[in-house]
């Protein structure tokens, strides 16, 4: 599975994956080279105090980022050029139009994001690590200034991703590394679109556009659970609205058949994560946790299959199932834990985003177990 992240916030799973990564601030292009300069310097001063291998991890993230910013071409200039391959003016066409929905219909600012195009020249921009106890869920955090403690740390570099899962491993933790596709710097850059995830079918890059923009609305320090929940929700939403706007019935019915599958697919691996929880919590021997651990994993991809059998599916997320751990199961339970939250709070907006996105706001100013307690309620609440 191919994945979406937020760099200096970053994240798993999207349309079809998962992933994330921190590091970002502002673009090269709309500050002063002066001002640029000392931030870098001061997120490189920050690392020296923190020790050697901080100091490694902002130093490729400096690297990795400006190599991203620094290869942009303006979209509006690409569109134009008659040497564009036609496949990919297509698709920046649709960017701006997607831009432009999430303006007008989103009540989003948009800013200059998305409005430039950067080639890697490879699949992935970065790869996500995310960590977790072996008896545990409660995920490994990385903390970074200006955005606080995340559950998940991004690389520029594959091996350094690997590199840093195996000393985690070493520690006795379970970990997971995957690509990512797509992040977003929270607006402290102008995010460009990347030939990591432009060529996706239009109403998956429509999506992870939306989800991607949705971080620039709402981010609060520290809490990854809600931000990627909210993201997650407001993508959804979005992606409805775009696909009947557009009056795009056939792509409507696919839309239905790809949330049918993706809420087989989060209902099987939530159940699996309580009845972990459950166990990690009770009173038996590490031995008998470990060999209980094993069998609910093993039942959750067998469950998963039925499942989609029972629903007619075509299992699209089949492949997910294999290699399952703790450091795994956190970046599902990141994206989706307070979805049907949030999704209840635009609802209650009467689906007029600005007024959602400021009870959201108001939501996000309460400490962080007056939030939880908040959003499980309306989990708790019977369905609109």
């Amino acid at each position: 599975m191919k994945k979406r992240s937020t760099l200096f916030a970053t994240t798993p799973f999207a349309a079809t994956s998962f992933a994330t990564t921190p590091f970002a601030t502002t673009s090269f292009a709309t500050m002063s080279f002066a001002t640029a300069s000392l931030l870098l310097v001061s997120a490189l001063l920050f690392s020296l105090i923190q020790g050697c291998s901080t100091f490694t991890y902002y130093q490729q993230a400096i690297a990795g980022q400006y190599k991203v910013l620094s290869n942009r071409v303006d979209i509006e200039s690409l569109i134009a050029d008659p040497e564009t391959p036609e496949e990919l003016r297509e698709k920046l066409i649709t960017v701006r139009r997607v831009r432009a929905f999430s303006a007008s219909e989103m009540s989003m600012d948009v800013g200059g994001s998305y409005s430039q195009y950067s080639d890697t020249k490879r699949n992935f921009v970065v790869w996500n690590i995310s960590a977790a106890p072996e008896l545990s869920l409660k995920p490994h955090q990385w903390c970074y200034p200006i955005i606080g403690c995340q559950s998940y740390r991004g690389y520029f570099q594959k091996q350094m991703a690997e590199e840093e899962a195996e000393n985690l491993t070493r520690q006795g933790l379970d970990t997971w590394v995957g690509g990512v596709t797509a992040y977003s710097t929270l607006g402290w850059f102008d995010d460009p679109v990347l030939n990591t995830f432009v060529y996706r079918e239009d109403s998956d890059l429509a999506a992870l556009l939306i989800h991607e923009l949705s971080h620039h609305v709402l981010y609060i320090k520290g809490d990854t659970a809600f931000n990627e929940s909210f993201a997650t929700a407001v993508e959804l939403e979005g992606l409805r609205r775009w696909l009947t706007l557009n009056n795009q019935t056939e792509r409507v019915r696919q839309h239905q058949q790809k949330m049918k599958e993706r809420a087989v697919f989060i209902s099987t691996v939530s159940t699996s994560i309580e009845k972990l929880k459950a166990l990690y919590k009770s009173n038996i021997s590490d031995k008998d946790k470990r060999s209980g651990k094993q069998q609910i994993i093993a039942q959750m991809k067998n469950q998963y299959q039925q499942a989609a059998l029972d629903n007619e599916l075509s299992g699209l997320y089949h492949r997910w199932f294999d290699h399952i751990n703790n450091a795994k199961l956190i970046t599902v339970s990141n994206y989706y834990q307070f979805v049907p939250a949030f999704t209840a709070m635009i609802a209650e907006s009467k689906g007029n985003m600005a007024q959602f996105y400021k009870s959201a706001k108001a939501l996000g100013e309460k400490d962080k177990e007056s939030r939880d307690k908040i959003l499980q309620a309306y989990l708790d609440s019977p369905a609109p």
